[in-house]
């Protein structure tokens, strides 16, 4: 679905592979036990924000996408791939330990999931390897709850802010296209 993000020649299919790769992110926190998180983002991002982007382009319905003479398609794909490939092997070679100094809302809100987070978040020097320990989940909605209404509520509102303006510029740079052909 992420390729169909990057590869779909129409902007609807991108859009509708967009969803569909948002889905599969929220079941990544249903693996991780995180059944809070996974419905926010399956309620919030695939059924709301990804419904918008959909419902915007379906209104606006460019009729021919400008496509450049050269088609940078296959290079985009052949540097992701080169780029996994090669994340993978020095994944897998050295493994993954992680420092929690300067990721400390990362910690915050993995504290759900592992006791290695929970410890990470009081001491900002801890680390923790890959995949983390697991624990029971019940503080979940709480933790992030408390951290995103307290701690985060400004970034929080800002990213609200930006969606709506880009929304709002979407419309506008499409409408002002359609009255110059017209």
């Amino acid at each position: 679905a992420s390729l169909g993000v990057v590869l779909s020649r129409q902007t609807i299919y991108s859009a509708l592979s967009l969803v569909v790769t948002v889905g599969m992110i929220s079941v990544l926190f249903l693996l991780l036990n995180a059944q809070f998180l996974f419905a926010v983002q399956l309620i919030i991002y695939a059924g709301a924000v990804m419904v918008l982007f959909v419902f915007i382009i379906a209104l606006l319905s460019p009729d021919a996408e400008d496509r450049p003479a050269f088609d940078y398609r296959a290079i985009i794909a052949l540097i992701g791939v080169a780029a996994t490939t090669i994340l993978v092997f020095v994944v897998a070679r050295n493994g993954i330990t992680y420092n929690a100094q300067g990721f400390r809302a990362a910690a915050l809100l993995g504290a759900c999931h592992s006791q290695q987070a929970v410890h990470a978040a009081c001491d900002p020097y801890a680390t923790f390897s890959f995949p983390p320990e697991r624990v029971n989940a019940a503080g979940n909605v709480q933790t992030v709850a408390g951290q995103l209404f307290t701690t985060f509520l400004f970034p929080f509102e800002i990213t609200s802010l930006l969606l709506l303006v880009a929304a709002i510029g979407a419309v506008y740079l499409t409408r002002r296209d359609h009255r110059r052909q017209q």
